[in-house]
């Protein structure tokens, strides 16, 4: 897997900010992070940052770069009987239970390199025992 290019991630953060839908995405994976990595304790300034990534990863590995999809997944879940609101809930669920585990922790750093935002430190240590080049200054 390649990592985005400038160009790909600012069109895609861009996208993530201007959209309501994806910003009220961004908002339910900004709760869940608090919630599950007890947030009100450390690592704030990470939190929008991570949760924007998340969902771009996943519009990036679900919807080839297209951020539309969301938008059609979304409907989608609202053919199926949700309503709106359900919908954005249980999307941002999905992608947030799925790009915290090991595999979605190595996709992120795949994507975003060394900017990638973590906010638990188990995460970045992991990343770190997977691929040592990802320390904060690798040994020469």
């Amino acid at each position: 897997m390649a990592r985005l290019s400038d160009e790909q991630r600012d069109r895609l953060r861009s996208a993530v900010q201007a959209h309501e839908y994806l910003r009220r995405i961004v908002r339910e994976l900004e709760k869940l992070q608090r919630l599950v990595f007890h947030l009100h304790v450390a690592a704030p300034d990470k939190l929008r940052p991570s949760a924007e990534e998340i969902l771009i990863a996943d519009i990036v590995m679900r919807h080839r770069g297209n951020f539309d999809g969301v938008y059609f997944a979304l409907r989608a879940a609202e053919d199926a009987g949700r309503t709106w609101d359900q919908a954005i809930v249980e999307y941002a669920a999905t992608v947030h239970a799925y790009y915290t585990t090991p595999l979605g922790l190595l996709i992120r750093r795949d994507l975003f390199g060394e900017e990638a935002h973590f906010i638990s430190p188990l995460a970045s240590q992991f990343v770190i025992a997977v691929d040592p080049a990802a320390r904060p200054n690798p040994p020469a």
